[in-house]
């Protein structure tokens, strides 16, 4: 039978009795109902629990003698691996915050929160701690929670990594460390009971013994929804250490994340109980960064222009009420084009001028003017419009250079919906002749062609694969190195995801030479509410998150009434009822007149005089002609004669 690692009831009451209700380190008065029962000799370190080797003692020296206490995790670690300087900041000050409060009522525990940019290291980082509690008795199980199927399958690889052996099964802990659980999973609602089973049966799980809870890509826990809800039903009452993770740490509406903090509106990432290791140096960190370190690749975004003409229909009650054809580039600014105004009214009995309100307007053209511009597989444009075309070919070309020196190098392309994805990939076949994988779902065949995909590493795989969304967060392609962005998202969440899936950096490869490539809309510029709620221009469309890049813009927990109204992915505008607008797209061309590379826009007509000397170093274009410019052409042309 296995050593006990908490002292009985019985044995706390003969532990506070021997202590005449005083703390036996410092002296002040305990109660029975708030002492803490500690190990003389720690646990951890052979210490058995026994009257003899226990003492009664207050919290704070609790608390202060676990602060104190080193804790080991190396020996966790896969061999040959050595944590990154983030992650082992990270591992130190989160098992500090767990260990202080491990002997908390659950109410009063403070979560920690990672936030660790995509493709930094983050499933390593959270299953050592796990690893690493279990092995010094602080807990007895750990339960994962993930947003996807593919994910939990992946989670259980990554913590077999560091001896973490989980069941991804079945939500049954027995001869298992713990258990890996999808969101959905969680939330499962049964038709007969009503009732959410499975976060019962997790919060069963959890009471049994000393748990470990870990929220990965926890942004998908909003309060009031279902999954938020299952979490806290199963976890609010009984976890005794708790770690919320993910690559962006906010969510596209409005509603908060369980367990999680707030100031001013934004996530709290403040220490002690938070770490943040964002793609730049940002207010949370300034010592560490992903691009900073080289833990993720640099990125050229190519911006893509265009003029767009399309032609809006509103429908309100399944009729038509009003048609009308536009014709604007990508890069025309909606908001100053079409302002309120104040207009005369011919009606004795109103106003003589009243306030035309264009806002439904702007945000029909703005959204409309994206999904024009994207139309494939249609009978106006089978094989996509002009704009798509273009951006095929160039992406192509792209890949093909790349994989000149990166054999198995590959794309990613992101598409609006289950349809488009299907035509998108017909267009490229047309237009380049390549063939590409399609993913529809996160299970059953589209699970194993990204895992089959993830795992070959040879020229001859295929190069590109088409996704609506679904590898869009967690899924680590680290030979991805080219994405083409053609959903009409632009919500900052899943344009950083999408962005991540191209930025995971190689170990078997220098690092210069993992450039990634992200093409994109060059949208024009909304006015939004900053967080003082002021009018102001601000980075909130995909051409301005790509020239803000290096800073850190943390989103603000309101939303626009546009993107809470969004319909879903691959759902169909024209099939809601009431009030809804369609498009139909006449002509979309496409241009692509500038590169952004480290936060600064360059003119490809700029960039032809580095073409030869790129050729040579085998690094893109821009990225030379950046060099240059902060190191001095002169300088640079010694470097190479010598």
């Amino acid at each position: 039978m296995a050593e006990p690692r908490y002292f009985s009831a019985v044995q706390r009451t003969e532990l506070f009795n021997r202590s005449g209700g005083h703390c036996q380190s410092c002296g002040v008065p305990i109660t029975l109902s708030n002492f803490h029962a500690d190990h003389i000799t720690p646990w951890s370190k052979g210490g058995k629990t026994m009257l003899a080797n226990g003492q009664a003692l207050c919290r704070t020296c609790n608390i202060k003698k676990s602060s104190t206490m080193q804790i080991s995790y190396q020996m966790h670690l896969p061999a040959g691996w050595t944590l990154r300087s983030w992650q082992e900041e990270f591992v130190n000050r989160f098992l500090a915050s767990a260990i202080q409060q491990i002997n908390k009522p659950p109410a009063e525990i403070n979560a920690f929160i990672l936030h660790a940019f995509p493709g930094a290291g983050k499933s390593l980082a959270q299953c050592l701690v796990a690893r690493t509690l279990l092995e010094q008795g602080y807990i007895d199980q750990v339960i994962f929670c993930v947003p996807s199927t593919l994910l939990r399958e992946q989670m259980v690889d990554d913590a077999a990594k560091v001896g973490l052996n989980l069941n991804g099964k079945r939500l049954d802990p027995s001869g298992y460390m713990g258990i890996v659980t999808t969101y959905s999973q969680l939330g499962h609602v049964s038709k007969e009971t009503e009732k959410m089973i499975n976060a019962e049966l997790l919060r069963k799980i959890c009471a049994a013994k000393p748990t470990m809870v870990i929220a990965d890509e926890m942004h998908h826990l909003g309060r009031g929804k279902n999954w938020g809800d299952a979490f806290e039903m199963a976890f609010d009452q009984h976890s005794v250490a708790r770690l919320m993770t993910s690559g962006t740490p906010f969510r596209s509406d409005s509603s908060t994340l369980p367990w999680c903090r707030y100031s001013n509106k934004r996530i709290d990432l403040s220490p002690p109980h938070a770490y943040s290791y964002g793609y730049g140096l940002s207010t949370w960190n300034s010592r560490f960064s992903a691009l900073g370190d080289r833990v993720v690749r640099d990125v050229v975004v190519h911006p893509w222009d265009g003029e767009v003409n399309f032609t809006v229909r509103r429908h309100e009650h399944g009729e038509m009420t009003d048609e009308r054809t536009f014709t604007h580039r990508l890069t025309d600014n909606i908001d100053e084009l079409y302002p309120d105004v104040f207009e005369p009214t011919d009606d004795p009995d109103d106003e003589p001028m009243k306030l035309l309100d264009n806002k439904r307007l702007r945000q029909d053209i703005k959204s409309k003017r994206r999904l024009a511009a994207i139309d494939c597989g249609t009978s106006a444009h089978p094989y996509g419009t002009d704009y798509i075309r273009d951006q095929l070919i160039a992406a192509n070309e792209q890949l093909i250079d790349i994989r000149r020196s990166h054999p198995w190098a590959g794309g990613l392309i992101v598409c609006n919906s289950i349809s488009h994805a299907d035509s998108v990939a017909k267009a490229l076949k047309h237009w380049t002749g390549e063939d590409s994988i399609v993913i529809h779902s996160e299970s059953g065949a589209g699970a194993r062609a990204i895992r089959d995909f993830r795992g070959n590493r040879t020229e001859a795989r295929t190069k590109w694969i088409v996704s609506v969304g679904k590898i869009s967060e967690g899924v680590d392609i680290k030979h991805l190195r080219v994405c083409v962005y053609l959903t009409a998202i632009q919500a900052p969440l899943r344009w950083t995801q999408i962005l991540g899936r191209v930025l995971r950096v190689e170990d078997d490869i220098e690092w210069d030479m993992q450039t990634a490539h992200f093409y994109q809309y060059d949208d024009g510029i909304e006015l939004v509410e900053n967080e003082s709620g002021e009018i102001v221009p601000q980075s909130v469309n995909i051409k301005m998150f790509a020239e803000t890049l290096l800073e850190e813009r943390w989103v603000t927990l309101e939303a626009s009434e546009k993107e809470r109204k969004k319909p879903k992915e691959g759902e169909g505008v024209g099939e809601n009822i009431g009030n809804y607008s369609t498009v139909e797209a006449h002509s979309a061309s496409g241009i692509n007149t500038q590169t952004i590379y480290d936060g600064q826009r360059h003119e490809n007509k700029d960039l032809e005089p580095y073409k030869v000397l790129a050729a040579r170093l085998k690094m893109p274009v821009v990225k030379v002609a950046s060099l240059v410019d902060k190191g001095g052409k002169e300088e640079w042309i010694r470097a190479l004669n010598d």
